[in-house]
């Protein structure tokens, strides 16, 4: 009898040191993005007011301007990623910089920047909500009039902290902020088209996510809004004197799979999804740790990293400095990132995928 107790204490341990010594998890619940609250009617009256008025200097001059010019500015961007509905996004990264300008037609529409590189007049990255709010007309409510309907976008408590919508004439200003700070995280210009276009503003898009785009352009949207996912939450890393994540296609597959589950499961309201721990075991060698952000519902890539910034959750883990390595899933409107620590230092890995193919 004595012996049958031991060997089941010594059977417990082994099983408590193996549970101890395995990888932690942390699957961060999903965030849904929050659309503004819209009403429309026809030949409604419009008010006399712009706004304030429009920057002379800075990047926002470009809205409206052709490509051209922005580049003459620029120079020929790193790389030039396809987006929705005909966009494409002309990616620039330099020290303590990032841009994208969505580019239609030879016009440029809208441009994302955070970092001082990149002159974001009258605003800039870091800069404070209270500065912000000494000189600029904050308005819950923002008038857009098109083809004879007029929006009324209507701008929650939470949207006034933490993403507010700014009127510069024909122009728009979407400030993305850190709520954590208090400090401004990037800033969005865009024309009224792209502003009526974009998801976050409720009942402005006909058709889901997949409508009007053929299968092949949408894989390649995703693949390009996976690139700026990475690019932005590596930026913000290094932002905050953290080390860049390093990129790594068995991750991705892992975050593609869950987003693609997620897409499909929203399709057709059934189905299951496989946890972090199961998508995970197509890695090939050990790891200490893991954690996954996920949003739904966005079609924006600096929107979906704002909106983990201000989750406290999602925000602890995009700037965990244990994790080394990660992965980006985009389909649809779902966003997923995985993040590891792995047990093999870098300089030991052999033939795995350790940078992001651009």
């Amino acid at each position: 009898m004595k012996a049958m107790i031991r060997i089941g204490v010594v059977i417990l341990v082994i099983f408590l040191i193996g549970f101890y010594n395995g990888p932690s998890f942390q699957e961060n619940e999903e965030i849904e993005n929050e659309p503004f609250s819209v009403d429309s009617n026809e030949n409604a009256e419009i008010p006399s007011s712009d706004g304030l008025t429009r920057p002379k200097s800075g990047v926002s001059v470009y809205i409206g301007q052709n490509v051209e010019l922005l580049i003459e500015e620029y120079g020929n961007p790193e790389r030039m990623d396809p987006g929705r509905n005909g966009l494409t996004w002309y990616i620039y990264k330099v020290e303590n910089g990032y841009m994208q300008a969505a580019v239609k037609n030879d016009e440029v529409k809208a441009l994302f920047v955070m970092g001082n590189a990149y002159d974001s007049t009258p605003y800039f990255s870091g800069q404070s909500v209270q500065d912000i709010y000494q000189f600029t007309m904050i308005n819950s409510e923002i008038i857009v009039e098109d083809n004879g309907r007029v929006y009324q976008l209507e701008l929650s408590e939470q949207d006034l902290h933490t993403r507010l919508l700014v009127q510069f004439e024909d122009i728009y200003a979407q400030l993305m902020i850190d709520s954590v700070s208090n400090n401004l995280m990037g800033v969005y210009y865009l024309d009224k088209e792209t502003l009526l276009d974009q998801q976050p503003y409720e009942g402005s898009v006909e058709g889901g996510p997949l409508a009007d785009q053929d299968q092949l352009v949408l894989d390649e949207v995703n693949e390009a809004n996976e690139r700026q996912m990475f690019d932005i939450v590596n930026f913000i890393r290094s932002a905050n004197g953290l080390d860049e994540l390093i990129w790594d296609d068995q991750l991705a597959e892992a975050a593609r799979e869950l987003s693609r589950t997620r897409e499909q499961m929203s399709i057709e309201s059934s189905g299951e999804q496989a946890g972090l721990s199961d998508r995970l075991e197509i890695l090939d060698r050990d790891y200490k740790s893991a954690a996954e952000n996920t949003a739904s519902q966005y079609y924006l890539t600096p929107a979906v990293v704002h909106g983990w910034l201000n989750s406290e959750s999602h925000r602890s883990t995009m700037l965990d400095d244990t994790f080394t390595h990660t992965g980006s899933g985009v389909y649809g409107s779902y966003f997923t990132q995985d993040f590891v620590q792995f047990d093999t230092p870098e300089e030991e890995e052999d033939g795995l995928s350790l940078q992001h193919e651009e």
